[in-house]
């Protein structure tokens, strides 16, 4: 019974008249945007640890202001700046060189802004964890040869 329901009220998600195609093509792009973000922002994320243990203050005060700047700006915010600013700032750049024009998709810039906003918390997560490392551990771990 319920499924005649379903079907006269045009709900079944996977039939011909549905919406099934639609939703797997979203749950796909869903997917693709999650994991290209989760890469460049672990990368971001550890490139933003190191340099925030750096003994360099020319590494530490850029990776300070990034976690900074980009965890207290809201995520559409950064997304809207992303999208179009970055946008602006290529056109500029390609007219000056002379280059061909390039275009942000919006998949792109959504990739960019996620990445760069957990690339932020990632640093933070990464540096705590670092440095949560009790001070013997990395003492045994220099006994058996490792370095640091």
């Amino acid at each position: 019974m319920l499924d005649a329901l379903m079907q006269n009220l045009g709900l079944s998600a996977f039939s011909l008249k549905g919406f099934g195609p639609l939703l797997l093509e979203g749950t796909w792009m869903t997917v693709k945007l999650a994991v290209l973000s989760l890469a460049l922002s672990i990368l971001l994320g550890l490139i933003g640890a190191s340099a925030k243990l750096s003994s360099s203050a020319l590494l530490r005060v850029p990776a300070q202001i990034y976690t900074t700047l980009i965890r207290g700006v809201p995520d559409l915010v950064l997304t809207l700046l992303i999208f179009y600013s970055l946008q602006t700032w290529l056109t500029m750049l390609t007219d000056a060189m002379e280059w061909e024009y390039i275009e942000i998709n919006p998949f792109g810039a959504g990739v960019i802004t996620l990445g760069f906003i957990y690339g932020a918390y990632f640093t933070e997560t990464f540096r705590g964890a670092i440095l949560s490392v009790p001070r013997g551990q990395v003492e045994a771990a220099t006994a058996y040869g490792f370095k640091r």
